[in-house]
């Protein structure tokens, strides 16, 4: 067999083996993908601190304490989250163990 085609033929195994892994890639991101809960959007913050409130057996002053705002800041973000800073919602989001994922509106949205 020639230079040439010992060449064509490892590349062509290379190519083979590259898409498997990144195809195999592809499936596991996906698969992690759809384990991660959505709660809902940023109106939906009041009931997930209420049902992490009630959960861990804490208050507005407990959140506040554990993430660097006023109590008085949670009970506002929490019935009115539109108006919040940003590091505030996340500094709440923290202390729950959640995080802010921005995603693409759907079409009827």
């Amino acid at each position: 067999m020639s230079t040439d085609n010992n060449v064509k033929r490892l590349l062509a195994n290379y190519e083979a083996q590259t898409f498997s892994a990144l195809s195999e890639l592809q499936r596991k991101l996906i698969a992690a993908m759809d384990q991660r809960d959505t709660l809902g959007d940023i109106h939906q913050i009041g009931k997930i601190a209420k049902g992490y409130k009630q959960t861990n057996k804490s208050s507005n002053e407990t959140l506040a304490l554990l993430s660097g705002v006023t109590s008085n800041t949670i009970s506002t973000m929490t019935s009115d989250p539109t108006n919040s800073k940003v590091s505030t919602v996340l500094a709440l989001l923290d202390i729950m163990g959640m995080t802010l994922t921005i995603s693409r509106k759907s079409a009827d949205e």
